[in-house]
């Protein structure tokens, strides 16, 4: 009886230290807005570098995530989209977007993390923000407006176009073996 309880003891204790990956390959930056007109949405997709975030179960902190984007690398469908994006983000002054995600803590349904971003020569510090698990990635989204990272708003065809204040950043970390 002691031997049973000990082997069930030691099961136990060899789950409860067993260490759980997520490896990400996939890493997705979507910029949405909408306008006048309607939506727009410009994406950046980055494959090849593999990123692997640990939990253990001692700590459920994991180490942070660093993205380093060229601006020019975003695509909205069509040349004038992505000639007035460039523009809106100042890419030639500024032609890199910077995201970290630091003090990421695993939750039941989801992960929260602070965000750090640099943009167009702002920074902004975001706490707590949510990444949901979904079937194959994690996804983020942040509300954000074009003040916040002191945009001017674009303004087409002398005034009938214009995009709104309020843009949204998703981040989609595709994760391998989903």
């Amino acid at each position: 009886m002691r031997i049973a309880f000990l082997l069930a003891c030691c099961f136990f204790l060899f789950g409860f230290y067993e260490k759980e990956a997520l490896i990400i390959n996939q890493t997705e930056i979507i910029v949405k807005g909408k306008t006048t007109f309607g939506s727009f949405e410009c994406s950046y997709e980055h494959q090849g570098k593999r990123d692997t975030l640990l939990f253990d179960s001692k700590s459920t902190g994991i180490t942070s995530l660093d993205f380093e984007i060229p601006i020019t690398a975003f695509g909205c469908g069509n040349f004038l989209l992505n000639s007035d994006f460039k523009k809106t983000l100042k890419a030639e002054e500024y032609p890199l977007c910077l995201v970290s995600v630091n003090n990421l803590q695993r939750g039941s349904q989801a992960i929260v993390g602070d965000i750090y971003l640099q943009m167009a020569g702002k920074e902004l510090y975001l706490e707590s923000e949510t990444f949901y698990k979904l079937k194959d990635r994690l996804q983020g989204t942040l509300h954000l407006s074009t003040e916040e990272l002191g945009l001017d708003a674009i303004s087409r065809l002398g005034g009938l176009v214009k995009v709104e204040e309020t843009i949204d950043l998703e981040i989609n970390l595709y994760l391998e073996g989903s």
